[in-house]
């Protein structure tokens, strides 16, 4: 069996430079450095069994980190970065926010002898899911961000440290911010969504990108009752389309920032950039070194994404199921999309995104971009809901400086069965604590 691309990462940079300051991570109120972490790992490792599949809980602090390292440092293992209560698995804990999974629960072919890793994400539907990868793959994941993503946003060279406020489950958490910050021996900030005076604090002196998402961006900006100068932060956000509202009051309350919207997906990884957001109409241009295009396009255009490169996934596995590989050479996205002229990557829906209404497909996705199109709409979200007494209608849930009224009044430009019965509005501030740690409404 091979060994793991971390332990030549192990073996071969485990001091920091004489006379540089240890780098690490800080997670709240703590702070360890990248080898009392790896030490730790290293530890730790005398507990896994070399072949067998173990859970990573990613909220648990530096110590998901550390147990992290104790899988990747033992050949053969499946690393699954989630926690086996999320997927619902059988298991055992053999040490902190390291848990040993029944044996046969994932029955992936390992005859390619490659290190395999997994990242749970929900789906459409809230059933756990999980992305499998090769872990052999970290280090061209941390090279291809630091060449492809991060090497422009800086005219002073490339970010000096890295944080986020999204939980380190998420893919892009993990591999934009942790494998970048581990590979390049970079400060790593966990910060939580609701207090962002640790970026701050960073941020006063140092290069940071920050990774997040737009409500959660919106939020912290107001809480702050002046201006704050982030000058020295690139912040990314990902979530699908970055509104007007949203990017004037981040640019408004982090004066200096240079705000980019990232979009991709745990099955496909990053997959297009745009560093002037705002506009509502594409998410970006394809990101360099990834090949991204639309399977089975219609005359529009219109297709399923298709990407290969660096993050890519190539087995789905739900718990109970057995996994599925992905599809030669590729990964398939969870989104309709097309190019405009420009090459821009414009989404058009989601692949599993409709819904029954009274027996009628309708598409919730379809109806939020239109009511995005609206002036002063900076986020919404639109659901079937069911009363108890079995009658279904839309509902739409909107946010910005707009009214009931005027959003039913844009909606009329829609197909009657798109149109949504129930409409809320309310202002940022209102919604803020609408959001869940996960930035969504």
């Amino acid at each position: 069996m091979g060994r793991p691309a971390f332990l030549r990462f192990l073996t071969g940079r485990q001091h920091t430079a004489a006379g540089t300051p240890p780098t690490g991570v800080r997670w709240d109120d703590a702070f360890v450095t990248w080898d009392a972490l790896l030490a730790r790992g290293r530890e730790r490792s005398s507990e896994v069994r070399p072949g067998a599949t173990y859970a990573v809980d990613p909220a648990a602090g530096p110590e998901s980190l550390a147990s992290l390292f104790a899988v990747a440092t033992v050949a053969g293992t499946v690393l699954l970065w989630a926690s086996p209560v999320t997927l619902g698995v059988p298991h055992r804990q053999v040490a902190p926010a390291l848990f040993e999974v029944a044996d046969g629960e994932l029955p992936l072919p390992r005859e390619d002898h490659r290190p395999l890793w997994g990242v749970c994400t929900s789906g459409s539907s809230g059933r756990p899911k999980a992305a499998i990868g090769y872990a052999d793959e970290w280090e061209l994941i941390a090279l291809h961000c630091e060449a492809a993503m991060y090497g422009d946003v800086f005219p002073g060279g490339p970010p000096e440290a890295l944080a986020t406020c999204l939980p380190l489950g998420f893919s892009a958490a993990f591999f934009m911010s942790v494998l970048p910050a581990l590979y390049f021996r970079r400060d790593l900030l966990v910060f939580p969504a609701h207090d962002w005076r640790p970026l701050y604090e960073l941020a006063a002196g140092r290069r940071v990108l920050a990774l997040g998402v737009p409500a959660l961006a919106a939020a912290a900006c107001l809480t702050e009752e002046s201006a704050v100068d982030l000058s020295s932060v690139a912040l990314f956000l990902g979530g699908g389309h970055l509104s007007a509202p949203r990017v004037d009051l981040i640019r408004e309350r982090f004066t200096g920032v240079a705000v980019s919207n990232l979009y991709g997906t745990a099955e496909t990884g990053a997959i297009a950039l745009d560093h002037d957001p705002g506009h509502n109409r594409h998410v970006g241009r394809p990101v360099p070194g990834k090949a991204v295009w639309v399977r089975d396009a219609d005359q529009r255009g219109i297709g399923a994404l298709a990407v290969d490169g660096p993050g890519r996934c190539h087995h789905l596995w739900r718990p109970g199921t057995d996994p599925v590989a992905s599809p030669p050479g590729h990964a398939t996205g969870t989104d309709y999309a097309r190019f405009d002229a420009d090459g821009n990557l414009c989404l058009e829906g989601r692949v599993d995104g409709g819904e029954k209404l009274a027996g009628v497909l309708v598409y919730p996705r379809e109806i939020e971009r239109h009511v995005l199109d609206l002036t002063g709409v900076s986020d919404v979200r639109v659901t079937v809901e069911r009363a108890s007494t079995g009658l279904e209608f839309l509902t739409a849930k909107v946010v910005g400086s707009v009214d009931a009224h005027t959003v039913r009044e844009h909606c009329a430009a829609l197909p009657e069965r798109s149109r949504p019965a129930r409409i809320t509005c309310a202002s940022e501030r209102e919604a803020a604590s609408a959001y869940s740690t996960h930035g969504k409404l």
